[in-house]
C-alpha cells in the first residue's frame, strides 16, 4: 500500500492535497453553498484523476500523447479549481476585509490611496500595455513549464510543484482574508477612465468571464506566480530575459488597473518566496522519498 502511494509525484500530491481540502469545505458548509454537490463533484474528479493518472502511468511505458497527458494534467487542474471557487469563499468566510487594506495601503503611503495617486500618470498608451502586461499571467508559466519541458523532465515536474504550491497556497489566502479589490470598493472616488486604445475595454470583459470569484484579492495571486515564474527561471537559465519586462509590467498593472491593493502585492512577493523555497524543498524531499520505496 506504502509503495502504491508513492507513486503519486509531488505535484500530484499537492492536487489531492487542496481537491481534498475544498471537498471537506464542500461537505462541512454545503447548507451556505449553491450547489454543493457539483463543487463537490469536481473535487471528487480532481481527487480521482490525480490519484488514477499518475498510478495509472507507474504501471504503463507510456509514449506519446498519453506519456504528455501524464505529466501536463497537473496544468488543467489549476484552473478547475480556480472556477470551482465561484460563490464559494464568500460562503465559507462572508467577512469582507477591504476596509482594512485599503486602511493598510494608507498607512503605507502617509494617508493616501495609492490606486487614486496612481491616476496621475493614467494615459491610453500606458493603460493599453499594462492591460496586456496583465494578461501575461495566463501566458508566463506555460512559456516556463514548455521551455522546462523541453529541457528536463525532471526539472519541469520541479518547477510544476513550486508553482502549483503558489496557486493553491494563493487561493486559501482568498479564504482567510476576502476581498474584492479597489476596482469596485474605491469605484466611486476615480476620477479617470481606464479606456486604453482599443483592446482594453473588450480584455477587461473578458477577464470578468474568466475570473468569475471577486473575493480573489488577497494575496495578488498573479504577483505571486509571475514573481515566483521568474525567479524559478533566473535559477534555472531558462527565459529569464523573456520573462523579466513582463513580470515587472503585470506586477505594476496589478495597481495601475485597480485590481489589487498595494498590500496585496506585497503580499504576492512574500508568498512567492515562501512558495519558491517550500516548494523545492517539498519537490526533493517527496522524490527523494518515493524514488526509495518504489524501486
Amino acid at each position: 500500500m506504502l509503495k502504491k502511494l508513492f507513486c503519486l509525484r509531488s505535484e500530484d500530491v499537492l492536487n489531492i492535497a487542496f481537491a481534498f481540502a475544498m471537498l471537506v469545505l464542500t461537505l462541512w458548509k454545503r447548507e451556505r453553498i449553491s450547489y454543493w454537490y457539483v463543487h463537490a463533484l469536481v473535487e471528487t474528479a480532481v481527487i480521482s484523476t490525480s490519484i488514477i493518472i499518475p498510478c495509472w502511468a507507474y504501471k504503463k511505458d507510456l509514449k506519446g500523447l498519453w506519456f504528455h497527458l501524464a505529466n501536463w494534467y497537473v496544468v488543467l487542474v489549476v484552473p478547475i479549481m480556480f472556477m470551482n471557487l465561484k460563490g464559494f469563499i464568500e460562503a465559507v468566510n462572508p467577512v469582507n476585509w477591504d476596509l482594512f487594506l485599503i486602511q493598510m495601503d494608507k498607512w503605507l503611503f502617509l494617508g493616501h490611496e495609492p490606486s487614486l495617486l496612481i491616476e496621475k500618470i493614467y494615459n491610453p498608451v500606458l493603460t493599453e500595455i499594462l492591460q496586456f502586461a496583465y494578461i501575461s499571467y495566463f501566458f508566463i508559466p506555460i512559456i516556463l513549464g514548455i521551455s522546462a519541458y523541453k529541457k528536463d523532465l525532471l526539472l519541469f515536474r520541479r518547477i510544476a510543484t513550486v508553482v502549483l504550491l503558489t496557486f493553491y497556497l494563493s487561493y486559501l489566502g482568498y479564504f482567510l482574508v476576502p476581498a474584492i479589490g479597489p476596482r469596485f470598493t474605491l469605484k466611486g472616488l476615480f476620477t479617470k477612465q481606464l479606456k486604453g486604445l482599443f483592446f482594453t475595454p473588450y480584455i477587461k470583459s473578458i477577464l470578468n468571464t474568466l475570473e468569475p470569484n471577486p473575493h480573489d484579492c488577497f494575496p495578488s495571486g498573479h504577483t505571486a506566480v509571475s514573481l515566483v515564474c521568474l525567479m524559478l527561471a533566473g535559477k534555472y537559465r531558462i527565459k529569464f530575459w523573456l520573462l523579466l519586462p513582463m513580470v515587472v509590467g503585470l506586477i505594476i498593472s496589478t495597481v495601475y488597473h485597480r485590481y489589487h491593493y498595494v498590500v496585496d502585492v506585497i503580499a504576492g512577493i512574500i508568498l512567492a518566496v515562501f512558495s519558491y523555497y517550500t516548494g523545492q524543498w517539498f519537490f526533493e524531499a517527496w522524490e527523494r522519498k518515493r524514488l526509495q520505496k518504489i524501486r
